[in-house]
């Protein structure tokens, strides 16, 4: 045979293996994503009613599950080098980012182009992060989305009304910045480590039992009077249990608590006018970078430092959880818990035990400009992995999935998450949804979620800012690492430390510079 044939031949079956080995089989469109149970169940109805309406593509969706997120951008990157990822996946914009520096991301401008898709219709903050990987270019489309809510235990905050009605100490409302939180917290904890609670003697007569409601319950009248008890068993007639601190002693009790630390450190850096990243031009080349560390971030840190101290601030591992506070928050043990709005129904208590209500987060009173609430959530990517017809299919199934206003609705109606397209959000399905009274419970808590994003943050005269920060190579690192600065700032010492001094937090930070060293700024 002549040499050049076969060098030929063997490249061309070199080609059909590669192809064939991809996380595509022929005629399949693999599909995978990083959520849990619930979301799961969503999607893959989703995934469905799509099969249902587009019966002779040709292709057969399979949809799989990566366990988490992490494990999602961990097994994708992994096969890279043997060509065994999907199509179609969910992705972070740092992932995003890190796909895209491997050169698997495929752009879909020019599917976006012919089929006359408006990208004014996303809701812009969603669709820039999509735009933000390579410049010019749009590398996904938004899918699911969520942004932080601050979750309230609304019966225990009006037992706190009525309990400090009148006094010095009174209480009018739940707290709308981080420094009516802290004048929330201090009133709270005096009203609760003070109040006359009661018992039944020996006599069966009632008699003071020393002060605090801790290890004790608050009972409420008809009358809205709030009375103490040492115990359930001392309840008087009329009076029914609203706060059970029976299991709840005043070193497990916090005022607020705030899941992820990773959003808690940015939050704060964003609400106190700092820079938490940024991309720059070094050297030629665009390459992400480090900003938090600042006097405005020193400043917010002494600021929580002291919340901490003063016992109104939890994070997971206050309760000894890895991660949420949504079970310590059904315990009773925090009033006030701050996560994604995709999340609140985790914070619903077993037979509604309590009123739960759901209110935009804290900003910061001092800088009012400067209202920052993160977004999050991931968007639809495709792969270069595959031939025209298979990529064309795969365009048909991600546009469905995010474009189509029908399916993104009722994607977003079941799994929580917010639509990314005005017109998903203008359904008719979806305001049903949205201004449906009888939804009671976990429903009513999901659905007004959603509604503090649309009618607090995204209101047209909202002075709220909803942001993302860019997604590059290496920021999934300095986001994993910044997580755990706010458990540092819990544990300093003010006997090794000044803990009043802005010093004290520059080195802090400059200790988390140093994990990220490729991302310190030269200037």
């Amino acid at each position: 045979m002549n040499k050049n044939i076969k060098i030929a031949a063997i490249t061309a079956v070199m080609g059909v293996m590669a192809l064939s080995s991809c996380g595509s089989q022929e005629g399949v469109i693999n599909v995978w994503t990083g959520f849990g149970t619930s979301m799961t169940t969503a999607f893959e109805n989703v995934l469905q009613d799509y099969r249902d309406a587009h019966p002779d593509t040709g292709f057969k969706i399979v949809h799989t599950g990566q366990g988490g997120y992490d494990n999602l951008l961990s097994t994708i990157s992994g096969s890279v080098s043997t060509r065994t990822y999907p199509q179609l996946a969910v992705a972070y914009p740092d992932h995003m980012a890190q796909y895209n520096e491997s050169s698997i991301l495929f752009s879909l401008d020019n599917y976006i182009k012919e089929d006359n898709v408006n990208l004014d219709d996303y809701y812009q903050n969603y669709l820039k992060e999509c735009q933000e990987i390579v410049d010019g270019q749009t590398m996904g489309l938004p899918f699911n989305k969520s942004t932080e809510v601050l979750t309230t235990n609304q019966t225990f905050v009006d037992v706190l009304i009525a309990m400090t009605k009148g006094t010095e100490n009174e209480i009018t409302k739940v707290p709308t910045t981080w420094q009516e939180v802290e004048t929330f917290g201090l009133k709270a904890l005096n009203a609760l480590s003070n109040v006359t609670k009661y018992k039944l003697d020996t006599n069966k007569q009632l008699v003071a039992d020393g002060k605090g409601a801790f290890n004790a319950v608050l009972a409420q009248n008809a009358n809205g009077e709030v009375k103490c008890y040492s115990n359930k068993a001392s309840l008087e007639s009329g009076y029914s249990i609203k706060v059970d601190l029976t299991s709840v002693s005043k070193n497990d009790f916090r005022v607020l608590s705030y899941d992820s630390q990773s959003n808690f450190f940015i939050t704060i850096v964003r609400q106190w006018d700092g820079t938490y990243t940024e991309i720059v031009n070094q050297g030629g080349n665009e390459v992400g970078v480090m900003r938090y560390k600042s006097e405005s971030t020193a400043n917010a840190l002494m600021f929580f430092k002291r919340l901490f101290d003063e016992g109104i601030i939890g994070i997971p591992s206050t309760f000894g959880e890895a991660s949420y506070t949504s079970t310590p928050f059904k315990a009773f043990k925090t009033i006030f818990t701050i996560g994604s709005s995709a999340g609140v129904s985790n914070c619903v208590p077993a037979d509604n035990l309590f009123e739960v209500e759901i209110n935009p987060i804290p900003f910061n009173g001092d800088k009012p400009e400067c209202k920052y609430v993160i977004s999050q959530g991931t968007n639809l990517v495709m792969f270069k992995n595959t031939d025209e017809a298979s990529r064309k299919e795969t365009w048909n199934l991600m546009k469905a999935l995010s474009y189509d206003p029908v399916m993104n609705a009722t994607f977003a109606k079941s799994s929580g998450y917010i639509p990314v397209t005005k017109n998903a959000y203008e359904t008719a399905l979806y305001q049903d949804y949205l201004k449906d009274e009888t939804l009671t419970g976990t429903a009513k808590t999901m659905r007004d979620a959603i509604n503090v994003n649309f009618d607090d943050y995204l209101a047209d005269n909202s002075t709220w800012i909803q942001f993302v920060d860019p997604g590059f190579v290496g920021s999934s690192s300095i986001r994993a690492n910044v997580g755990s600065i706010m458990g540092a700032v819990r544990d300093l010492d003010a006997k090794k430390v000044d803990i009043e001094d802005t010093k004290t937090y520059l080195d802090l930070l400059e200790t988390y510079y140093q994990l990220d060293k490729g991302h310190i700024p030269q200037n």
